[in-house]
C-alpha cells in the first residue's frame, strides 16, 4: 500500500511535468475574433432583444393603427375617422401612411445605438475591451458591424411587416393602395430600413464620441428630431439649401421622412450625405477611441 501511494503521486507529477512542456496555442488577434466577441456581447444581453423587438412592434403596430385611422376604421383621439383627406393622415400616400411607426422607431434606435457605443464606459468594461484587442479601430468596426447586422435585419423585418399590414388594412376599406412593385415603392420602404440603421449607427458613433450615454440619447433626439423642426420653422427659406444636408432631410431624399425645408436632394444624394453623416460619427469615434485614455 505504502508503495502505491508513492507511485500514484509520481506519476502523477510526471504527466503535469510533460503537458508544461506541450507548446501553447496561440491565437492572433484578428478583426473576424473581434466582431465575434462584439457579437456575443450584444446578443446575450436581454435589453437588445427587447430593444428591438420594440422596434419591429412600433413599426407594425403604429403602421396598422395609423392605416385604420387614415381609412375611418378606427376613430382618432378627436372622435373621428381620418379619412376623407380631413383627418390626421390627410394628404399622406399610402406608403407614407404605412411607415408612421417609423417616426418613433428611428428614437428607440437612435438610444440603441447610444447604449451600444456608451455602456461600457459606463462599466469600465472597455479597458478590458481595448486590453483584448490592442488595434483599437477594429473595436469602432466590429461594434458597428454587429449593431449593423442586428438593427437592419429588425428593421427589414418591421418595415415590410408594417407595409403589408398597411397596405391589407387599406385595401379592405378600399382606400387607395401600392405594390412592391410599382414605382418607388420598394426604395422607399427598403430606404425607411437603411435610415433607421443609419440612426443607429451614428448613436453609436456619439456613444463613443461622448463616453455617456444620456449625452449620446440626448444629442441623437436633438440632432435627429429637435433641431432639424426647430430650424425648419424658425429659420428663412435661404436656409433651404442648408437643411437639405440634415441626416432626417438628407434621407426624405429616398423615403417616407418628413423633410425640414422646401429643397429636397435626388435620391442618390441622400444616400450618400446620410451614409457621410454616419462615417463621420464612426470615423470620430475610430480617432478618440484610439487618441484618448479609457
Amino acid at each position: 500500500m505504502t508503495t502505491d501511494t508513492l507511485v500514484a503521486p509520481a506519476a502523477a507529477a510526471d504527466r503535469a511535468a510533460s503537458r508544461s512542456t506541450e507548446p501553447i496555442a496561440v491565437r492572433p488577434q484578428t478583426l473576424g475574433r473581434a466582431i465575434r466577441s462584439e457579437w456575443v456581447k450584444l446578443t446575450t444581453l436581454r435589453s437588445t432583444w427587447v430593444g428591438l423587438g420594440a422596434v419591429v412592434l412600433i413599426l407594425v403596430g403604429l403602421g396598422a393603427v395609423a392605416a385604420g385611422v387614415s381609412t375611418g376604421s378606427v376613430a382618432d383621439p378627436d372622435g373621428g375617422g381620418g379619412g376623407g383627406g380631413d383627418g390626421p393622415f390627410g394628404g399622406s400616400g399610402p406608403v407614407a401612411i404605412a411607415l408612421t411607426g417609423a417616426n418613433f422607431a428611428v428614437l428607440l434606435i437612435g438610444v440603441l445605438g447610444s447604449l451600444a457605443g456608451a455602456r461600457e464606459y459606463g462599466s469600465r468594461m472597455i479597458t478590458a475591451t481595448v486590453a483584448a484587442v490592442p488595434r483599437r479601430w477594429q473595436v469602432v468596426v466590429a461594434k458597428a458591424t454587429v449593431f449593423l447586422g442586428t438593427t437592419l435585419a429588425a428593421s427589414l423585418i418591421g418595415v415590410l411587416g408594417a407595409f403589408f399590414a398597411g397596405m391589407g388594412i387599406l385595401a379592405g376599406a378600399d382606400a387607395p393602395t401600392v405594390a412592391l412593385t410599382d414605382d418607388g415603392v420598394l426604395r422607399e420602404v427598403l430606404g425607411m430600413a437603411g435610415y433607421l440603421a443609419a440612426i443607429g449607427l451614428i448613436g453609436l458613433g456619439l456613444g463613443i464620441l461622448l463616453r455617456s450615454v444620456a449625452g449620446s440619447v440626448g444629442a441623437v433626439v436633438a440632432g435627429v428630431l429637435i433641431l432639424p423642426t426647430l430650424a425648419g420653422a424658425l429659420l428663412p427659406d435661404t436656409w433651404d439649401p442648408i437643411l437639405q444636408y440634415l441626416p432626417s432631410s438628407a434621407a426624405s431624399a429616398f423615403t417616407a421622412v418628413q423633410s425640414f425645408g422646401t429643397e429636397v436632394l435626388s435620391a442618390g444624394a441622400g444616400a450618400l450625405v446620410l451614409v457621410a453623416w454616419v462615417a463621420v460619427a464612426l470615423g470620430g469615434a475610430v480617432v478618440a477611441l484610439t487618441r484618448r485614455d479609457v
